[in-house]
């Protein structure tokens, strides 16, 4: 069972492409804040849309693995984007470019020292994913070869930073060459981009209130390179810091 909101039935190009936001189980606390987003952002370029509340495999996977098959509910579209729904898109945001259509579109993860798998040149994050009709097999490709054997501290040295559908799905892009990298503005993870990249470290960030206060305030500074960083995204990834109803008041 899926609930489906479809936003515009016109035949022009950009009616081609639905945004689908995959939110399994008792999710509303995300979704009530986030899909609304979606479907305001996906009705100014006349995309259609659909929230997936169920599950759609059918075996023992990881709930993740629905992202990779959400295409089949909604067949026949040129291009599909399929969301994590705690991935706040601005509604006043651009239409997502067109690439090759050969390949899948995904924005890099803050988190690239992870992944020692040698045919993995750069590590995507799956919480945004674009791929169009040509391309779905390679999602299908992913989900059917399921949980990915190594990880990134097994000392097998072929393991990629993520887990479920974003280890799996960066196996095989790499694997054929077939990645397309989008501008990391539509999946921004600026919580651990922050500590990852221009902080102390998840550590820190795990074990300091005062830490993380300091970075929830600067969001508020004139100056604050995290809130020119928030502001200039398009879709806030919110890993590590899910209070969706205070970015929805601050992230506009």
């Amino acid at each position: 069972m899926v609930e489906t909101t479809t936003i515009n039935n016109t035949t022009t190009a950009s009616a081609e492409t639905i945004v689908m936001m995959v939110s399994i189980g008792n999710r509303v606390h995300l979704s009530n804040f986030t899909y609304p987003r979606l479907a305001a952002w996906a009705a100014s370029h006349g995309y259609s849309c659909m929230l997936v509340k169920k599950k759609i495999i059918t075996d023992d996977r990881a709930p993740h693995f629905n992202k990779l098959i959400a295409h089949r509910l909604a067949p026949g579209f040129k291009r599909y984007i399929i969301i994590d729904d705690d991935l706040m898109l601005k509604a006043g945001s651009p239409p997502l470019p067109d690439f090759d259509e050969s390949k899948v579109g995904l924005c890099e993860d803050p988190v690239q020292s992870n992944t020692p798998a040698p045919h993995v040149k750069w590590t995507a994050n799956t919480g945004f994913i674009a791929a169009y009709h040509h391309s779905l097999h390679l999602l299908e490709q992913a989900y059917q070869n399921g949980e990915y054997p190594y990880n990134c501290w097994d000392d097998s040295g072929k393991g990629i930073w993520g887990p479920h559908d974003q280890a799996a799905l960066n196996n095989i892009l790499f694997q054929k060459n077939l990645v397309h990298q989008l501008d990391s503005r539509w999946n921004y993870q600026l919580v651990v981009d922050y500590y990852t990249n221009r902080g102390k470290g998840w550590y820190k960030w795990t074990q300091s209130r005062f830490y993380r206060l300091g970075f929830y305030i600067s969001l508020f500074l004139p100056f604050s390179k995290n809130k020119k960083l928030l502001k200039q995204s398009y879709g806030l990834h919110m890993t590590m810091g899910l209070y969706p109803k205070f970015f929805s008041l601050i992230f506009k």
